[in-house]
């Protein structure tokens, strides 16, 4: 149920469960580093029906909170489901209250975790008992700091179940002064549509504009958003045309207005079939990113920079294996306000890599950008599958322990466990845990 791990302040190790069973195991993973640091992490989420891949979530490991909120739905459809890991040696009261899309309160609770366990369920069952048709936001206030994570399962129109990641804001990230987020990634047409699904955190009123441009940087259209405290709003593209069109989106407040929260989904629907979802959360800004990425005959990651600034950037983009050795590196200039977005083959000065890759990708740049990382696979059906990859900011941030605040093997499950350094504490060792839901210690046989 422990596992060592060690790495370079370049590199990183992953870990798959084996998936091997009808029942499945669920539970969460403690990661404590040895030398007072942690390092950062990312789990995917793998879903097999019939014999296939039909799903795909990447999950950014956890740090505790204390309080969160989330975009919540739930219809004939789509259902809402949270984790709660308490990690602590007393039992966690966790209070929480479920709001429609004007902030009104629908509903309220609480339950208690006990201690060193877990809860995992949808929204609608006990003991949160929320709505069974429902749309709004789902808040929580814990006695105990714990390890959340939310998920989405869509039932498509032949009942597979695709798996998307929601984020959990913490309000507290969102107070204070402004600071630049965007979408770094959207997509419409030919197939593709985009859903947007804002958040207010806050106890006042929020509004502003949701910006859309080109990848050359060069407006496509705008929406208004006006979202109540608590409340929540959701826009969806046409997905009209055979073109495929892409590009970003820029969050802008009005003038002394919070900041919203909340995720863009995309799903590609063909001949009436709805095949993928991936949720990319709102971005923040920085100038050094690490993200998590793959290649082979049936993976190929990418990744999604934009410029946030108007003036032109040069980003450097450099792989690196799990090992820390670097593989190949290039610069790229981006202009002003525009995106780059290829996968990891495409990108100019990384096309004649040799397949398989596992590793890093190091995107740094003098002026602010924002990135998002993707990771496409093509199943057993030849349906085309992606799943975010988020990034990792090399801020000089660090937690003596993280958290997957849920995992799942068998049953049709499998669970990738990705672990790599930011850059900010040189060499990382420790050890990852497994637990089940009681807490007790749970032996998953990892590959």
């Amino acid at each position: 149920n422990t596992l060592p791990f060690s790495m370079t302040d370049r590199g990183g190790n992953s870990l798959v469960t084996q998936g091997i069973g009808a029942e499945p195991q669920v539970g969460y993973a403690r990661v404590t580093g040895s030398s007072g640091s942690a390092p950062s992490g990312l789990a995917i989420f793998s879903y097999r029906q019939n014999g296939v891949v039909v799903s795909e979530a990447g999950v950014p490991a956890s740090k505790l909170m204390s309080q969160g909120i989330l975009d919540a739905e739930t219809n004939a459809a789509i259902r809402s489901g949270i984790a709660i890991a308490n990690p602590n040696a007393d039992a966690a009261v966790v209070s929480f209250s479920f709001s429609d899309e004007s902030g009104q309160t629908i509903s309220s609770g609480s339950t208690t975790v006990p201690a060193n366990s877990q809860i995992a369920r949808f929204l609608n069952d006990d003991p949160f008992n929320g709505p069974g048709s429902f749309s709004g936001t789902f808040s929580f206030t814990a006695s105990k700091s714990v390890a959340v994570v939310a998920l989405r399962m869509l039932q498509n129109e032949r009942s597979d179940l695709i798996w998307t990641t929601l984020p959990v804001v913490d309000p507290a990230t969102l107070a204070g002064p402004a600071i630049p987020a965007v979408f770094p990634h959207f997509v419409d047409g030919g197939g593709w549509s985009s859903q947007i699904m804002l958040i207010n955190p806050g106890n006042s009123a929020t509004s502003g504009t949701l910006r859309f441009a080109d990848p050359a940087g060069q407006p496509i259209s705008s929406l208004e958003y006006s979202i109540p405290p608590r409340g929540a709003q959701h826009f969806v593209t046409p997905g009209a045309g055979e073109a495929v069109r892409m590009g970003t989106v820029a969050i802008v407040p009005s003038p002394n207005m919070p900041w919203p929260g909340g995720l863009l989904i995309f799903s590609d629907t063909k001949s009436g079939i709805r095949v993928t979802e991936a949720g990319v959360p709102v971005s923040a800004v920085g100038t050094a990113f690490r993200v998590y990425v793959e290649a082979s005959d049936a993976t190929q990651s990418g990744i999604a920079i934009m410029n946030t600034t108007a003036n032109p950037a040069n980003v450097r983009i450099e792989l690196m294996d799990l090992n820390g050795a670097s593989l190949a590196a290039t610069t790229i200039a981006v202009r002003a306000n525009a995106q780059l977005a290829a996968f990891l083959t495409e990108i100019p000065g990384l096309q004649n890599l040799s397949l398989p890759i596992q590793g890093l990708l190091r995107i740094t740049s003098a002026s602010a950008i924002a990135v998002i990382g993707l990771r496409g696979r093509t199943n057993e059906r030849g349906d085309f599958l992606i799943t975010t990859t988020p990034p990792v900011a090399e801020d000089g941030s660090s937690s003596p322990e993280l958290f997957f605040p849920h995992f799942a093997d068998a049953g049709g499950f499998t669970t990738q466990f990705i672990l790599f350094s930011n850059g900010s504490n040189g060499p990382l060792g420790g050890t990852i845990r497994f637990l089940s839901q009681s807490g007790q210690p749970l032996d998953v046989k990892v590959r």
